[in-house]
């Protein structure tokens, strides 16, 4: 794992793409797992892993079989992932931006993915990028597919609420600092304007 320090440094040098000064808590990650259901998943894709605290967790639990692709915008994160997880089969490390996911996935032979676990910082995007990544991920889910978020405040729910119909949420209090988990559907049709 990245050490404190260097991701202390990875948030200074660019808080917009690193979500928290402090690496999540295994409460977190649990939460952020629960809804997902390992024996069935074919794809899992993660957006902005940062030092891989979820990602050790999904591999851990997934099927040999099972592809995840991480999608990392620093590439300091990027370059550390490949790294740690060259001996891994079917985990593929992405430096890119998650609103091209699709093309990622189509370069792989994926046609759609089961989950996305996305902690990206949503207070702190650009607006438009936030749009466009929340609309590439909805055509990015299979319809029965999950988008499963952790943001560290609820400001964005309606914006996540254009794309996506809610069916859970959490607060986890044992995290610093205390995080929400968002749990979404895809909306199959968006409504006209």
């Amino acid at each position: 794992m990245l050490p404190i320090p260097a991701f202390v440094g990875e948030f200074f040098r660019n808080p917009a793409t690193v979500g928290s000064l402090i690496p999540s808590s295994r409460e977190l990650t649990n939460k952020v797992t629960e809804p997902i259901d390992f024996s069935s998943a074919g794809c899992i894709v993660e957006y902005g892993p940062g030092t891989g605290v979820f990602t050790d967790i999904l591999i851990q639990r997934r099927r040999a079989e099972t592809v995840i692709v991480l999608v990392e915008v620093n590439r300091r994160f990027a370059d550390l992932l490949r790294e740690r997880y060259a001996g891994q089969p079917n985990v593929h490390v992405i430096h890119g931006s998650a609103d091209e996911t699709g093309q990622y996935l189509q370069k792989l032979g994926i046609g759609r993915a089961d989950y996305v676990v996305c902690g990206l910082p949503y207070s702190s995007l650009p607006r438009r990028l936030g749009w466009r990544i929340l609309e590439h991920t909805r055509q990015v889910l299979l319809p029965d597919g999950k988008l499963i978020l952790f943001q560290y405040s609820l400001q964005n729910k309606k914006l996540f609420g254009r794309f996506f119909r809610q069916i859970d949420e959490a607060h986890v209090l044992l995290n610093l600092p205390p995080a929400y988990v968002l749990v979404y559907e895809p909306i199959l049709e968006l409504p006209a304007g």
